[in-house]
């Protein structure tokens, strides 16, 4: 998993749009860069939901987010959709993004292992580097923990 003060990797990926995003286009101001396993499953939704009810305050704060999973284009536009999300939710259908953070991991449910996503967030700070990272988030209270970062940094 990349650490604090790396720089942040040279990859992007289609959003729910259809428009390519590439991470390096943000460079200069904050971004929030969070990965969850499914589009449309439990945790994943309250997950997007409280950053989307928090976008004011993240653009406010002159920060951007960004949402990743490998979910396809068209599963992050139902997604988007049926929740009013209006940042960016990327389709890292080919795992570029997910390999380059280092978000891919072992997961092991009811006793079966399978390879997946850790959910994960960064805080991409303007200078293109990695300012914090919040391996393993809890869902609960995590947006507003992020909006703190940023708005602290």
């Amino acid at each position: 998993m990349l650490e604090e003060k790396a720089l942040v990797p040279d990859v992007g990926a289609d959003d729910q749009n259809g428009r390519r995003v590439d991470l390096r286009t943000f460079a200069g101001r904050p971004l929030v860069v969070y990965f969850y396993p499914k589009a449309d499953t439990p945790g994943c939704t309250v997950e997007t939901q409280a950053f989307r009810d928090l976008d004011d305050a993240f653009e406010a704060a002159g920060a951007s987010i960004v949402g990743v999973s490998r979910d396809t284009v068209a599963d992050q536009k139902k997604f988007a959709d049926k929740y009013g999300v209006k940042f960016s939710l990327l389709a890292d259908t080919s795992s570029q993004i997910c390999d380059a953070f280092g978000v891919i991991v072992e997961k092991n449910m009811y006793g079966k292992k399978s390879r997946g996503i850790q959910r994960s967030t960064f805080l991409v700070g303007p200078d293109g580097r990695i300012a914090k990272v919040w391996p393993r988030v809890s869902v609960e209270g995590h947006a507003q923990a992020v909006l703190k970062a940023v708005t602290s940094e």
